[in-house]
């Protein structure tokens, strides 16, 4: 299998935002990804939140060029996350209510269980919790 990053909110949010303290870092490793046939994964989930931060942070004008970026499909890979999936999501938040894991994290890590991905973009210290490597840490 080829290896596998996945891509988090803070991880876009970094690569697409020039004032973000990781940008340069996000630039390197997107760059590096494409060099080394890294393949790029993310879900419908951290979509709709990087939206919502991009919003949120006044950047709206950055939205049309993700989604653009992430609904063409070809450099990052959004598999459908179906009742099933969402249900082992649920049950994976049930299991670790001793974190502070938002659903939308607990659908990235069972995500990055199930495809075998132990590298994540993004500064968020859930995933490292979770047993996984931030690369913007």
């Amino acid at each position: 299998m080829a290896r596998e990053w996945f891509w988090d909110t803070s991880g876009f949010f970094a690569l697409l935002n020039s004032d973000d303290p990781q940008h340069a870092r996000a630039r390197t490793l997107a760059a590096q990804a494409a060099r080394e046939r890294i393949g790029l994964v993310t879900t419908d989930w951290i979509v709709g939140e990087c939206c919502t931060l991009l919003m949120a942070r006044g950047k709206p004008h950055l939205i049309p060029f993700f989604l653009d970026h992430t609904e063409q499909g070809r450099s990052v890979a959004m598999p459908h996350l179906d009742a099933a999936f969402l249900q082992r999501a649920r049950g994976y938040l049930r299991k670790h209510l001793d974190h502070k894991y938002s659903f939308a994290d607990c659908t990235s890590f069972v995500l990055m269980e199930e495809r075998g991905i132990s590298e994540a973009v993004t500064t968020d210290e859930h995933f490292v919790e979770a047993g996984f490597v931030a690369l913007l840490r």
